[in-house]
C-alpha cells in the first residue's frame, strides 16, 4: 500500500484491521503512526489506546490488547513499536509463539486496529514479514520525490511563514543533497536544513536562491563538489568550464587548489571510517559536518579509489609549492590535474 492511499483511508476514517509501517523515512512513520494516535476518542483514550514496546513484549500481553473490546467506542488502538520478529530477534517469542502470533493476528477482532510503527530496519525475507503480508496492509516509506517533495518542503516553509518560490524550492533539495539515491539525508535532515532558513529570514521573510548559498553551502565550496563530480565520471569538458567559471567568478587558482585539496582530505577521511563499517552517525559526528554536506562526500567517496585519492593530494600539494615558486601558473596546474585525472 501507498502513503498516499493510506492517508486517504485515514482522513475518511475507512480502515483495516492491520497495517505495518516501515522504510528509511521514519519521519514519515512518526507522522502517520500520530494519524492514528488521532482518531483515538481523548475521552476514553486510557482505555481504548495501547502502546506496546515491541522489544519488550510477549504474546500474552499482545492477545491481551487485541482480543480486549473498546470500551464506549467502536475501536480499540493498539500501536506496537520497532517489533522484534521483524529483524528475526526472538528475545520473547519462540517458534510456537511466532505461529499463534500470527493466528491471533489473522482473526482479531473488527473493534481492533493494530499499527506496527517500525523505526528499525525490518527484514522483509524474515517468515514473519511474509506470512503478515497476506492478510494485513504494508506501507513502505521511501523517499519523497518530486511533487510530493515540493509540497511536503513547501508546507513546512508555510508552518514558519516564510516565503519562497517553488524553483528555489526544488534548487534547495538540490543541494541539500536529499534526493542523491545513494544519500542517507532523510526528512528530518531537511527539516532541520528549512529551519535554519526560515530563522534567518525571520517571520514573513524570503528565502532565495543567495540565501540558500550563504546558509546551506558556500557557492564556490558547492562548485567544487561538482568540479569532483565531473572529474569521477572522466567529463573533462565539463570540469574545464566549470573551473574557467570559478577563476572568472574571481576565486584564485590557489585558493581553488585548497578547496580541492580540504575536500579530497575529507572524502579520504570518510572513506576510509566506511571502510572500517563505521555507522553514519558516528561518521557525521567525526566529521563534525551537517549532514547534506557528509551525504555527498560520503557519495563521492564511492567514486574514487584511495589510491586515486592519495595520488591527487600528492599532486596538488606538488602544484602549490610549484605555484607558490613560480615554476608554473596556477590555471595550468588545474587544467593539467583535470586532464591526469580524467584520461
Amino acid at each position: 500500500m501507498k502513503r498516499e492511499e493510506l492517508i486517504q483511508q485515514l482522513d475518511k476514517n475507512d480502515l483495516d484491521k492491520i497495517y505495518v509501517l516501515y522504510g528509511k523515512e521514519i519521519y514519515l512513520i512518526k507522522e502517520l503512526e500520530d494519524k492514528f494516535k488521532a482518531l483515538a476518542n481523548p475521552a476514553t483514550l486510557d482505555f481504548n489506546q495501547v502502546i506496546i514496546d515491541g522489544k519488550e513484549t510477549n504474546i500474552d500481553m499482545i492477545q491481551s490488547a487485541v482480543e480486549t473490546l473498546p470500551f464506549m467506542d467502536e475501536r480499540r488502538y493498539i500501536i506496537i513499536k520497532d517489533f522484534e520478529l521483524f529483524k528475526g530477534r526472538k528475545k520473547n517469542f519462540n517458534d510456537n509463539d511466532e505461529k499463534k502470533l500470527i493466528e491471533i493476528l489473522g482473526s482479531a477482532p473488527e473493534t481492533s486496529l493494530i499499527v506496527f510503527a517500525q523505526y528499525e530496519e525490518v527484514d522483509t525475507r524474515r517468515s514473519f514479514f511474509k506470512k503478515l503480508r497476506k492478510f494485513a496492509n504494508m506501507v513502505e516509506l521511501k523517499k519523497l520525490e518530486d511533487v510530493q517533495l515540493l509540497n511536503w518542503s513547501r508546507q513546512i516553509f508555510n508552518k514558519y511563514r516564510v516565503n519562497i518560490e517553488n524553483s528555489v524550492i526544488a534548487y534547495m533539495v538540490e543541494m541539500s543533497g536529499y534526493s542523491d539515491k545513494k544519500s542517507d539525508m532523510n526528512l528530518m535532515d531537511l527539516e532541520n536544513e528549512i529551519k535554519k532558513l526560515c530563522v534567518f529570514v525571520g517571520d514573513a521573510g524570503r528565502v532565495d536562491k543567495p540565501i540558500i548559498d550563504q546558509m546551506m553551502k558556500d557557492k564556490v565550496e558547492n562548485d567544487v563538489f561538482k568540479f569532483l563530480d565531473y572529474m569521477s565520471s572522466k567529463n573533462s569538458k565539463m570540469s574545464l568550464k566549470l573551473l574557467e567559471d570559478m577563476i572568472d567568478s574571481g576565486e584564485s587558482g590557489l585558493g581553488i587548489i585548497f578547496l580541492i585539496t580540504r575536500q579530497v582530505y575529507n572524502i579520504i577521511q570518510i572513506k576510509r571510517m566506511q571502510k572500517e563499517r563505521m555507522p553514519y552517525n558516528i561518521i557525521r559526528d567525526n566529521m563534525g559536518m551537517p549532514s547534506f554536506v557528509v551525504n555527498k562526500l560520503s557519495r563521492q567517496a564511492n567514486n574514487f579509489s584511495e589510491e586515486i585519492l592519495v595520488d591527487m593530494i600528492n599532486y596538488l600539494s606538488d602544484s602549490d609549492y610549484m605555484i607558490k615558486q613560480g615554476l608554473i601558473g596556477d590555471r595550468l596546474s588545474l587544467e593539467i590535474f583535470i586532464a591526469k585525472y580524467c584520461k
